[in-house]
């Protein structure tokens, strides 16, 4: 539980930075924020997710159980907007232009 809500604050904090960047200097200022949310979320989302099911043991795999469901939905949730190793070149990109490399 303590693991999850820290992933949770990580996620939630870095979410209220770009939301802020985005008002302050605008969408394209935010891009790398915005790419590492949509990495970063859904990853933290099924980490919690595997633990809760981890905690219920097999009845957390069963079909009868809402988290098996849950596990399915989430991990289409990191192809939605594009697989995760796209979202992390642009944020590789931006990375090594701020360093001038």
């Amino acid at each position: 539980i303590a693991w999850s809500r820290v992933e949770l604050e990580q996620v939630r904090l870095l979410t209220l930075k770009a939301a802020y960047m985005m008002d302050t200097l605008g969408n394209r200022a935010a891009m790398q924020e915005i790419a590492m949310i949509k990495v970063a979320a859904p990853r933290m989302a099924l980490a919690v997710l595997d633990r809760a099911i981890q905690v219920h043991g097999g009845a957390g795999v069963c079909q009868d159980h809402v988290l098996a469901h849950a596990w399915a939905s989430l991990r289409t949730l990191r192809l939605a907007d594009g697989p995760d190793e796209v979202h992390c070149r642009t944020i590789a990109r931006w990375e090594l232009m701020k360093s001038k490399l």
